[in-house]
């Protein structure tokens, strides 16, 4: 074999040894909150709602602290240090991402999902049908909400 090809067959090798490593070390698991507890490291993201009337801002001190419910039930405090995201009050469910310290979930980034106004009312199928006063796809303007 040339010493040309085993060079970038070993190069390609180690290469992809170099990226599969990379990758492995810095996947971030979907946790809950029993695993949360257990699990070492402040790259986890733990999803789950934000119980309702537990939302404190504090922006003197630069944290913002809720309590989140996972899908088993299972309830944490969690602390975001930083600025609270614009739609923070308005959030339903929620991504925190970072670590367990002390019995608290510390997250050093949040992902946030909203309710839509493109959501369907329940017994309807038309996404624009949530959004008051607009008319449904399939409707004119005229149609929606005039007599005539």
């Amino acid at each position: 074999m040339k010493p040309g090809l085993l060079l970038a067959i070993v190069g390609s090798t180690l290469g992809v040894t170099v990226m599969v490593t990379a990758f492995l070390t810095n996947a971030s698991p979907y946790v809950d909150v029993a695993q949360a507890r257990q699990e070492p490291g402040d790259n986890l993201h733990l999803a789950g709602d934000i119980v309702a009337g537990t939302l404190r801002p504090k922006p003197r001190e630069g944290i913002v602290e809720f309590t989140l419910r996972d899908e088993k039930g299972a309830v944490m405090p969690v602390v975001y240090r930083g600025n609270p995201p614009g739609n923070m009050g308005t959030a339903t469910k929620v991504v925190a991402i970072g670590g367990v310290n002390q019995d608290r979930f510390e997250a050093n980034k949040l992902l946030l999902k909203c309710p839509s106004k493109y959501e369907a009312v329940p017994g309807t199928t038309s996404p624009a049908a949530s959004v008051p006063g607009q008319p449904a796809m399939n409707q004119s303007p005229r149609m929606a909400g005039s007599n005539g």
